[in-house]
């Protein structure tokens, strides 16, 4: 079961590129799910082995440190940014923010149930039938919340900040990213 994440072959973007460095991070939210579901389908109907159990924890552990980063990285840095442009562009995708920050919120809650649930399976070393089910349930409701959401962001929202923010707003949300990512 493969862990790390290479996105496409090719080197992942910098700060220099934060809308590309934000898909990106889309490439590993949707991989290290893809992790998730492969552990509980592989591993949830006896004792987790140390491949199960490598995989579970960098994957709870990218959720847990990266996930946070990257919802500030929209919610802080670009989308205010989106919303004071004026542009034409970026008034049609208002409404869509207010929604992608609601998805946020419940993806945040998501996450949380699914770090108790892999703590705990980490721990106990299995798994209890309620807990799979509720597991595998809240990672395809994940899965096809992010299916949605990363898509509208990739290629709608990403695309107007494109071509509607100043490279020196880029610029300023590269910064904050990186600096978001000093202490890791």
């Amino acid at each position: 079961m493969m862990v790390g994440v290479e996105i496409g072959g090719q080197r992942p973007a910098g700060f220099d590129q934060p809308l590309e460095l934000l898909k990106d991070c889309h490439r590993r939210i949707e991989h290290f799910l893809d992790v998730l579901k492969q552990v509980v389908e592989r591993f949830g109907d006896g004792p987790l082995p140390m491949e199960g159990r490598r995989a579970l924890e960098a994957s709870l552990d990218y959720f847990a440190r990266m996930a946070p980063r990257h919802t500030a990285d929209e919610e802080q840095s670009l989308f205010p940014r989106l919303r004071a442009s004026g542009a034409a562009e970026a008034r049609a995708v208002m409404a869509e923010l207010d929604r992608l920050e609601a998805e946020h919120r419940r993806a945040d809650a998501c996450h949380a149930k699914v770090d108790e649930l892999g703590r705990a399976w980490l721990q106990a070393e299995r798994i209890d039938v309620p807990d799979r089910t509720a597991l595998r349930a809240l990672l395809d409701e994940l899965i096809a919340l992010y299916a949605a959401h990363i898509r509208l962001e990739d290629e709608r929202v990403f695309e107007v900040a494109a071509q509607t923010l100043k490279a020196s707003d880029l610029s300023e949300v590269g910064k904050e990213m990186r600096r978001r990512r000093t202490d890791i």
